[in-house]
Parts: C-alpha cells; sequence; structure tokens
C-alpha cells in the first residue's frame, strides 16, 4: 500500500465513522447513508472498501 492509498483508506474510514454516527442519531436516513456509501466508495476507492465500516 503506497502512500496515497493509505490517505485515501484513512479518510475513507474516518468519513464513514461519522456517517454511522449520523445514522444512529437519525440525523441522516438509511437511505441518504447508503447513498453516501457508494458515493464516498468511489471517490475514495478505498482498498478495504466498506469492510471494516
Amino acid at each position: 500500500m503506497d502512500k496515497r492509498s493509505f490517505q485515501n483508506e484513512t479518510a475513507f474510514q474516518v468519513v464513514m465513522h461519522l456517517a454511522r454516527r449520523m445514522l444512529a442519531e437519525k440525523l441522516i436516513t438509511g437511505k441518504e447513508y447508503r447513498d453516501f456509501v457508494q458515493e464516498m466508495i468511489c471517490r475514495y476507492q478505498p482498498f478495504s472498501g466498506d469492510l471494516y465500516t
């Protein structure tokens, strides 16, 4: 894993953690969360994908 891949993976994991918290606190809907996940996967192209989130 190179530096850029690591940065993308880290950013993805942090963003998804925050999105899960927003979902748990009902600040966003399930559909908004699912749409957001797809957008973030396309944007960051994480190594693990949504495996750990």
